[in-house]
C-alpha cells in the first residue's frame, strides 16, 4: 500500500537507490581509467630526454618544461583519483542508507495499515502499539523460530525473560534469551558454531516472514536446499577454504531464509551468509555494504577464486569454484528466498533475467 494511502513512493526510492548504485559503478570505472592514465604519465615523467648538442639550450629548456608539465598533470590526476575513491565509497554507503530508508517506510506502512484495519473494524481500544523490529538485548515476550524454544526473544544477544511461543517442531516455556528447544525439525542437530550465536536462532518481532510484503512463506531452518554440489577445494589456500567452509556449514545445516532472523549470530539471508563467510561482524551487512570500498573491491571474471563473491543490488553469493573448463558455470553457495541455503551449480554470472552481477573480493584476502 506504500505510496497509495500515506504518500510514500517506495518505487521511487528503489529507483533512486539503483541510480545511486549505478553512479557508484561508473565512478569505480572512472577510477580505474584514471589509474591507467596516472601510470602512463608517471612513465612519461620518468623518461629522460638525452642530451644532444644539436638541440641547444632552447630545446633543452622546452624538454624541461614539458617534463614539469607532465609531473604536474600526474599530480592532478592523483588528486582526482583520491577524490574518486572517496566518492565511490560514499556512493556505496548512501545506496545502502537509501535501501534502509525504503525498508523502514515499508515496515511503518505495513504496521500502520494493520492498525487502521483494526480501527476501522471497531477495535480501536484494543490496538497494540506497533511492534519494534530492533536488535536490542532487552526482554519481553517473543517468538523462537524452528525448534529453539519459546520465550522472550530478548534481542539477538539474549536478554530478559517473558512468555512466548515456539514455531516448528519444539517450543513453549519461558526463556531469558537462551534457546530452550531441540534441533532443527528436519535437519542435523546444531553444534557449536564459529559465529556469535552458537547455532541458536532468533527472530525479531516481525516473525520469520513478517519482513516480506508479499505474504509468501519462505523456507524455515531445516528446509534449505543443503549441499547439492560439494565444491572441490584441493590446493586452495587455507584462508579461502575457511571462507567457503563457513558458507558451506550454513548450507549443510539447511538454513532457511528470513531477513528478520539470525542464526549463529548472522542474518538468515544472502548478505548474512556472505558476511559470515567473509568474517565480518554479525548480524551482517547488506549487499551495498558488502560492495563498499572499505570492505571489498571489484575484480574480473578470470580473477575469481573460491571465497570471492558475486554481488548485485539485491542478491549475493559465495563463489566456490568453476564447474566447467569453459567457465560458463560455477559452484555457488547462496541463501535465497526460494531455496534457502544451498550449494549448487549456477550459470555464470547468475540465472537469466537477474543482475547484473559483479565479482568482488574481500579486502586483504590473497
Amino acid at each position: 500500500m506504500a505510496g497509495k494511502e500515506f504518500g510514500v513512493h517506495l518505487g521511487e526510492l528503489t529507483k533512486v537507490q539503483q541510480d545511486w548504485h549505478s553512479a557508484g559503478e561508473r565512478m569505480a570505472e572512472l577510477g580505474r581509467d584514471l589509474g591507467r592514465i596516472r601510470s602512463a604519465l608517471a612513465r612519461a615523467a620518468a623518461t629522460r630526454v638525452p642530451a644532444d648538442p644539436r638541440v641547444g639550450a632552447a630545446g633543452a629548456g622546452i624538454a624541461s618544461d614539458l617534463t614539469g608539465a607532465v609531473k604536474e598533470l600526474e599530480s592532478q590526476v592523483a588528486g582526482l583519483l583520491a577524490t574518486g575513491t572517496r566518492l565511490t565509497g560514499a556512493l556505496a554507503q548512501d545506496a545502502g542508507k537509501l535501501k534502509t530508508v525504503a525498508a523502514g517506510y515499508e515496515s511503518v506502512d505495513r504496521e500502520t495499515a494493520a492498525r487502521l484495519k483494526r480501527i476501522r473494524g471497531g477495535s480501536q481500544d484494543s490496538v497494540p502499539a506497533p511492534a519494534s523490529a530492533s536488535w536490542s538485548s532487552s526482554g519481553g515476550g517473543g517468538t523462537a523460530i524452528d525448534g529453539f524454544g519459546g520465550g522472550a526473544v530478548g534481542g539477538w544477544n539474549g536478554g530478559g525473560g517473558g512468555a512466548g511461543s515456539g514455531i516448528g517442531a519444539f517450543g513453549g516455556g519461558t526463556s531469558g534469551g537462551v534457546a530452550s528447544g531441540g534441533g532443527f525439525p528436519d535437519g542435523p542437530v546444531p553444534g557449536t558454531g564459529g559465529g556469535a550465536g552458537g547455532w541458536t536462532t532468533r527472530t525479531d518481532s516481525r516473525g520469520w516472514d513478517g519482513w516480506s510484503t508479499s505474504g509468501k512463506r519462505h523456507p524455515r531452518n531445516g528446509e534449505g536446499g543443503g549441499v547439492v554440489t560439494e565444491p572441490q577445494l584441493d590446493g586452495v589456500a587455507a584462508e579461502r577454504q575457511g571462507i567457503v567452509g563457513r558458507a558451506l556449514e550454513r548450507a549443510r545445516r539447511r538454513l532457511g531464509y528470513s531477513q528478520s532472523s539470525v542464526t549463529d549470530g548472522y542474518r538468515v539471508d544472502c548478505s548474512g551468509l556472505v558476511s559470515d563467510a567473509w568474517g565480518l561482524p554479525g548480524p551482517g551487512l547488506d549487499t551495498y555494504g558488502l560492495m563498499s570500498a572499505g570492505v571489498s573491491h571489484q575484480i574480473g571474471k578470470e580473477e575469481l577464486q573460491p571465497g570471492d563473491a558475486l554481488i548485485s543490488g539485491d542478491h549475493t553469493l559465495i563463489f566456490a569454484g568453476w564447474a566447467d573448463a569453459a567457465h560458463t558455470s560455477y559452484v555457488g553457495i547462496e541463501d535465497s528466498g526460494s531455496q534457502g541455503c544451498v550449494s549448487h551449480v549456477i550459470p555464470y554470472p547468475y540465472y537469466s533475467g537477474s543482475g547484473p552481477y559483479y565479482p568482488y573480493r574481500r579486502n586483504g584476502v590473497e
